[in-house]
């Protein structure tokens, strides 16, 4: 079966055909966008960012990869988004705007690729960095990419890759910030923002939402446990509430219980 077919079956399946429709005019739009001088020189620069990630560092995270591509052993396979690292640049702004003790927050990838976000990571002295990635091919590569990695000046090298399905994935209990650069749709994105809730009630705490190209970013607006933070290039930050500031917590609490 040729690459198109199973692409072509694969949006059928996940959206339908009126959304199928709509991917394809959103895809068309981005396509005309890109052709202004502008944005084709800021890709660029993206671009030359990445490869000189790579080549400092001796890894391999460039590139862009199809879930068609990848021998993925779950039914949220039809959710993923095509693998991208995040950009070197305006990650390092994000992080750096948060206003925290880097050494109380755990720092999770949920589907971390290859892992240039958990290498980029480890340049800030975090308690502990996680990657979660579903792709055994991906995961793979993050692997070797972290045995190959200069560590010379890194601030964090506690460092756990976990081959999972984000779904699956056991919040810990610790201060966290959940980083997103695009990985899934709305399907496995609101599962996983409801995991994240059910943790941070039973367990109050600091928890940052750190999406970067937030596709899905209605869905966090739409939590009450989450405002938004700041906003900086393609990255969106939201902050969580106190719980007694949650209108819903009374009622999440008796739900748990029951």
């Amino acid at each position: 079966m040729s690459r198109f077919v199973k692409k072509l079956g694969r949006a059928m399946m996940r959206h339908g055909i009126i959304g199928m429709m709509r991917v394809a005019a959103e895809k068309s739009w981005a396509i005309i966008g890109s052709l202004q001088p502008s944005v084709r020189a800021e890709i660029r620069k993206r671009k030359e960012r990445e490869a000189s990630f790579d080549k400092q560092f001796g890894v391999d995270t460039a590139g862009c990869i199809h879930p068609t591509n990848l021998n993925i052993n779950s039914p949220n396979q039809l959710y993923g988004v095509s693998y991208g690292g995040s950009d070197p640049k305006y990650f390092r702004k994000a992080i750096e705007a948060l206003p925290i003790d880097y050494s109380r927050f755990v720092f999770i990838d949920f589907g971390s690729g290859k892992g240039r976000a958990i290498l980029m990571a480890a340049d800030f002295p975090f308690k502990r960095i996680v990657g979660v990635e579903y792709s055994e091919e991906l995961h793979r590569i993050a692997e070797e990419n972290i045995r190959r990695f200069n560590w010379g000046k890194c601030k964090c090298e506690d460092i756990e890759l976990k081959c999972i399905d984000a779904i699956d994935y056991p919040i810990p209990h610790d201060c966290i910030i959940c980083y997103f650069c695009n990985p899934f749709g709305a399907t496995v994105m609101t599962q996983i923002l409801s995991n994240i809730q059910k943790s941070l009630f039973i367990n109050p705490r600091e928890i940052f939402i750190v999406y970067y190209n937030p596709k899905e970013g209605h869905l966090v607006n739409q939590e009450d446990y989450l405002n938004i933070f700041t906003t900086i290039g393609p990255v969106c930050i939201w902050r969580s509430c106190l719980p007694s500031q949650v209108r819903n917590f009374s009622f999440q609490r008796e739900s748990d219980d029951s």
